[in-house]
């Protein structure tokens, strides 16, 4: 039997439990990270994004000269946005900060005591609560107008609702989660930002298809006439069948609802007219479809860094307590007992050990099938991005480098692939070949942007010595991915990995 931890003694916030004082141990996450984090906490703001399609309606007012030069005229506008936001938040424009590493004019701080659900701005979804790290996972993919782009554990949707904003209509998005109360969310989401572009599938990331998205929306579209929620009544029916059997599941198993042993299936949870219709066209011409454009895997993780998860001074509120009875529970869509399956998940096996032996613990098998599947789903050419929001190194830079080296591993496996996974710099884009033109100005760096924060990323990437204690060779120091950590951006800490699968007949463009 395991002695206790000694909480006082090992340095860590005495809020913590033994359980995930053990897993901090094993993964090397020092004490002096979660101090540093209890107080970055205090100072954190909220993030928000402007949507789009509301600036010129609802924010910004023609200018009083029509003769306002480029420069002072970019300066007027903020000016224009951040004054809107400030009187509908009802706090000075002075607290309203420009995130300057994200694309502008799109992306502020406001102050965390801002009461933004009672904004009128935030409930017709004219702007949108979304951490800067979230937003800069997605502009490390830079989806393009006209895209198909699939989010895989798409849930909250906040991401797959920005995603949507700029492919524009005449691009999809599709969204999957295996977790149907978390898929709900994500509806509501979508059907508050009125996402004309959007598909939502109940179904695991770990075996999900671009063409049976494409048949279970065609089998039945002449059933009758879409819902509110855009689906057929026998689309309904259907997912009210998925809906109980996922719920007898995770009676019988506790790894039901994170995709351990799922049965094969299926089921239409939202949908709008021209996202069905797009999509449906694919079966038709499948032969010269080879994909999706691009495809954001924000997988599950242990969520071990988020800032939303964990708690440093408040004993009712211990990190992933698995008590249903805890106080104040955090109303996010992800309770205690679900963050406490992943960290069972993470526990499992001793991982150094399982490396060795060839095999993983049951959350890295999954983090590793959904990032697989979602590089079998990419066209060749297209760009993939791995995010989560875990410290650790195994679920990060092992779990890209070892699904690298498996689609890499033999000329016939690249074949199967139809590509060659290339990893680039989640804020390089040079591997690209698209018009300025088809970017979203909400998705799109200027190249000083760009350049200044891969300088910034470069300055302190292991601040608390985890890859370091984690890296054994030369081949694991490789560059894999970045770590936006909470006090140096004053955000959630966010994971980001950026996999380029190159054309099998084209030459490098490295």
């Amino acid at each position: 039997m395991e002695a206790p931890c000694d909480t006082a003694a090992l340095g860590y916030p005495e809020t913590f439990t033994e359980e995930f004082i053990r897993y901090c141990l094993v993964h090397h996450l020092p004490p002096l990270l979660f101090h540093d984090l209890s107080e970055v906490l205090e100072r954190i703001p909220r993030y928000i994004r402007v949507r789009p399609q509301y600036m010129l309606k609802n924010i910004l007012m023609p200018p009083e000269d029509n003769n306002v030069a480029g420069e002072d005229a970019a300066r007027q506008e903020r000016c224009q946005i951040k004054a809107q936001i400030a009187a509908s938040f009802g706090v000075s424009s002075a607290s309203v900060e420009e995130v300057e590493w994200l694309p502008n004019p799109y992306y502020y701080a406001v102050p965390r005591g801002v009461a933004m659900s009672r904004a009128a701005i935030y409930q017709i979804g004219m702007v949108s609560a979304m951490d800067a790290a979230s937003v800069a996972a997605v502009v490390a993919l830079r989806p393009c107008q006209g895209d198909l782009v699939w989010d895989v554990c798409c849930s909250p949707g906040m991401k797959l609702s920005l995603i949507a904003d700029a492919i524009g209509e005449t691009g999809v998005a599709v969204g999957t989660d295996i977790n149907l109360n978390r898929l709900f969310t994500a509806r509501s989401v979508l059907r508050k930002h009125q996402a004309g572009n959007v598909c939502l599938f109940a179904a695991d990331g770990t075996s999900f298809t671009l063409h049976e998205a494409a048949a279970a929306l065609d089998e039945m579209i002449s059933s009758g006439k879409p819902g509110g929620n855009g689906l057929t009544p026998w689309e309904e029916r259907k997912l009210r069948r998925f809906r109980k059997r996922r719920h007898e599941m995770s009676v019988k198993t506790a790894t039901a609802s994170i995709g351990v042993n799922e049965e094969r299936e299926l089921a239409v949870a939202f949908s709008t007219v021209p996202a069905r219709e797009r999509i449906c066209c694919i079966e038709k011409w499948k032969k010269e479809h080879q994909g999706f454009d691009r495809v954001l895997v924000d997988a599950e993780c242990s969520h071990d860094g988020s800032l939303a998860h964990i708690f440093f001074n408040d004993a009712t509120r211990k990190p992933f307590s698995a008590a249903k009875a805890t106080p104040m529970t955090v109303s996010s869509g992800i309770d205690n007992a679900h963050r406490m399956q992943r960290l069972h998940l993470a526990l499992q096996s001793d991982e150094k050990e399982a490396k060795v032996q060839e095999e993983l613990s049951p959350l890295l098998q999954i983090q590793l099938n959904l990032l697989r599947n979602g590089y079998s789903q990419l066209k060749p050419g297209g760009t993939l991005v791995y995010c989560t929001c875990s410290f650790t190194y195994e679920q990060n830079e092992f779990i890209v480098r070892e699904t690298v080296s498996r689609v890499n591993s033999s000329n016939d496996l690249k074949r199967q692939y139809n590509g060659e996974a290339v990893i680039r710099h989640p804020f390089l884009y040079t591997h690209e070949i698209v018009s300025l033109e088809a970017i979203s100005p909400i998705v799109r760096l200027t190249d000083a942007q760009a350049a200044s924060l891969q300088e910034r990323l470069k300055m302190d990437p292991d601040p608390y010595g985890i890859l370091c204690a984690e890296v054994k060779n030369e081949e694991e120091a490789t560059f894999t991915g970045v770590r936006l950590w909470p006090r140096n951006f004053a955000t959630s800490f966010q994971f980001i990995a950026k996999i380029w699968k190159r054309p099998l007949c084209s030459s490098t463009t490295e």
